[in-house]
């Protein structure tokens, strides 16, 4: 008796749903609609239109481009193959690279979400000043920001510091297509590419895909290097992706300007630090296939385990974070300006000769980014305790170092990073600016240059919370002590600011 009247309960429910189908979905898509609005208004960001276009109009635009229909045809008569097998394949690439873009998984769901994360594991220092520059970026361009790559959560740190301002989209690579991960950076607008996958007819298809949302103004985000940086500093460019984004002023219908934005990414510590010595090592032989992917996604595993320890010392003794991290940028390159200055059109040159004219560009925007890499405490004191070269360094001496190591630091325009610890100290320095005409030149200078030996001294004890917790150094009495097994790592974190001392 029961199970018939839950049947039919059932049946009751489904021809309700059926009857009021339409206005059901109606509903649905209103409520959607007004949260998206709700969340770029509350955002003021920019998402471009072309963001939203369903997939099934892409892959027709695709399918209209004469470069892939040749590449499908060269495809056919070296592999054999029927157009009908070729014609699938191609589908399933576009399948693989085109993303589907959510409102609400970007600025809902993500945001939070890496809100959570990154202030749970890092003290994330926003300088606002520095992104001022993105406004000089006139409003008609395409902006591409070109990255460093240090941590996997880079993806989601940039995304996160930028989001008051634009929605990026990523180019990802394989170590994120697996389950959740490729679901959720599709819909945060990522595509998927293959990097060391060499057929002629995928890298068409995704030569098209890119220079097809270049030119409908979709906001990109790409980290140069094209991997990881192994020994902490920056790696040579990779000109792929960049390579395609360039053939995009090609076309005579797009009047517009490519602008790259170069964006520096640091931490105190990267998750990720251990396994990337080891490998600069040599140690291990690089991973392939689903070990690759698992090895890549590992920081899936490693913020979880990150949050359940802050979680228990949150709880029982106060939160314990990582460290600092930051992003800066940049100056922008207009490519049409580059372009203009040379004396050639580089379209027209040998095909290893243009090659080398966007090798050139990508070290000119590279250049650009190292400028930028944030100066973080334990990269700033790392990079003063190599310099020194002794195992035991006494911390006057430290301090001496990292002095003089400052005054390079200032001159090279380097961000160095002065999070909430730092505010008394920046407040004191623009008192003494602002009393300047009234005190003597000697005295002025006296005043500053305690503010200038304390900042140095708080760098030092943010540094060593990161560096004894690792056990890379510790404090003994007066002296600070480096761990010979850690010395590596330390040279890790030294490096990703080497370029900005060496300037």
């Amino acid at each position: 008796m029961r199970l018939t009247v839950a049947l039919i309960v059932l049946l009751v429910l489904l021809l309700l749903i059926l009857i009021f189908k339409k206005r059901l979905r109606r509903f649905i898509e209103r409520l959607f609609r007004k949260r998206s609005r709700a969340a770029i208004h509350r955002f003021r960001a920019r998402v471009e239109r072309f963001k939203l276009t369903q997939k099934k109009y892409i892959k027709y635009q695709l399918m209209k481009e004469p470069a892939i229909w040749q590449a499908m045809e060269a495809y056919e008569k070296e592999h054999r193959a029927s157009p009908e097998r070729t014609l699938e394949r191609v589908e399933g690439y576009i399948d693989e690279i085109v993303p589907h873009f959510n409102i609400l998984s970007y600025y809902t769901f993500g945001y939070r979400l890496a809100h959570f994360l990154l202030n749970l594991v890092y003290h994330v220092v926003i300088d606002k000043k520095n992104f001022e520059e993105l406004k000089k970026i006139p409003k008609d361009s395409v902006v591409i920001y070109i990255m460093n790559h240090r941590s996997n959560v880079d993806y989601v740190l940039v995304a996160y510091m930028l989001a008051e301002r634009i929605s990026l989209s990523y180019a990802v690579g394989e170590w994120a297509r697996v389950w959740p991960l490729e679901y959720i950076f599709k819909s945060f607008g990522s595509y998927f590419i293959r990097r060391k996958f060499r057929e002629p007819l995928y890298h068409t298809v995704l030569e098209k895909y890119v220079q097809l949302i270049s030119k409908n103004g979709i906001t990109q985000g790409i980290f140069i290097e094209g991997g990881l940086s192994r020994d902490g500093s920056l790696r040579e460019p990779k000109i792929g992706l960049l390579d395609y984004i360039i053939r995009t002023i090609q076309d005579p219908e797009f009047k517009r300007d490519l602008v790259f934005v170069p964006v520096g990414i640091n931490y105190d510590r990267v998750l990720e630090d251990l396994n990337l010595v080891r490998e600069a090592r040599g140690a291990a032989p690089e991973k392939r296939g689903f070990m690759k992917v698992l090895s890549g996604a590992a920081v899936v595993v490693t913020i979880p385990r990150v949050i359940v320890r802050n979680g228990f010392y949150y709880i029982f003794r106060g939160i314990r974070k990582y460290g600092y991290t930051s992003v800066a940028v940049g100056e922008h390159v207009s490519l049409r300006d580059y372009v203009a200055r040379l004396d050639r059109d580089i379209f027209s040159l040998p095909a290893d000769d243009y090659k080398n004219e966007v090798k050139q560009f990508s070290q000119h925007v590279l250049e650009g980014v190292g400028r930028v890499i944030p100066v973080t405490p334990v990269t700033f004191m790392a990079g003063a305790l190599l310099e020194d070269g002794r195992a035991v360094i006494p911390r006057t001496d430290l301090i001496e170092r990292m002095t003089e190591m400052k005054k390079r630091l200032v001159q090279a325009d380097a961000r160095i990073v002065r999070g909430k610890e730092f505010v008394d100290l920046i407040m004191e320095k623009r008192r003494l600016a602002f009393e300047a005409d009234d005190r003597t030149g000697e005295l002025l200078a006296f005043e500053r240059g305690i503010i200038d030996m304390a900042e140095i001294e708080k760098t030092i004890d943010l540094a060593m919370e990161v560096l004894s917790l690792r056990k890379i150094a510790r404090k003994k009495k007066d002296t600070i002590v480096i761990n010979p097994k850690r010395r590596e790592v330390l040279s890790y974190y030294a490096n990703s600011i080497s370029q900005l001392l060496n300037t």
